[in-house]
């Protein structure tokens, strides 16, 4: 039979020769690429062309609108392109009358005007939503913490290995006396 430090300088250097082994392992599993050069696909010209195809062009500004009106695009063709790029503009009563008199349909100042209202009803939405979220998230917060600190304010069971059940008083029962007095089960009663 080993002597107690043969036996722990064995040990320790079985644990050395394992952690080597695990340590060049990760380095080994870190160093490797995960997929080769070769791998990489690229997009055919055609693939390419439907995406940009399928992004959303910018707003029209109510000068390109002006433009177009006075350029004889057909209204359909305006309030398509106006749906399409979600135009939006918060029309004041006197833009409205110069567009109209410059030359832009009623319609397409209609629609215009609907896409705003539109916008700004769905941000309103948005905001309420947001808001409360937060404060879902802010109350479950408060939840979480109100149990922590319940959890953590509450005394613990004081278990006597040589009593059957854990029993604890909490500090100011009537009959709950501190303990005193160093080690196992000595108590100095005040």
């Amino acid at each position: 039979m080993k002597s107690w430090p043969a036996m722990r300088d064995w040990v320790l250097a079985r644990l050395r020769v394992v952690a080597l082994a695990a340590t060049t392992g990760l380095l080994g599993a870190c160093a490797t690429p995960s997929s080769s050069p070769q791998a990489i696909q690229r997009l055919d010209p055609a693939e390419l062309a439907r995406l940009e195809a399928a992004r959303p062009d910018a707003p029209l500004s109510l000068d390109e609108i002006l433009r177009q009106s006075r350029a004889g695009v057909p209204t359909a063709t305006l309030l398509e392109t106006i749906t399409r790029t979600g135009t939006r503009h918060a029309l004041n009563p006197s833009e409205a009358i110069r567009l109209r008199e410059q030359g832009v349909a009623p319609e397409v100042l209609d629609a215009i005007t609907a896409a705003q209202e539109r916008w700004a009803r769905d941000q309103a939405t948005a905001d309420k939503v947001r808001r409360d979220t937060e404060q879902a998230a802010a109350l479950d917060k408060a939840k979480a913490e109100a149990e922590r600190y319940r959890r953590q304010s509450q005394p613990q069971p004081y278990w006597d290995p040589f009593w059957p059940y854990p029993y604890a008083y909490p500090p100011g029962y009537p009959g709950w006396r501190g303990y005193g007095g160093i080690g196992w089960g000595g108590r100095i009663r005040r």
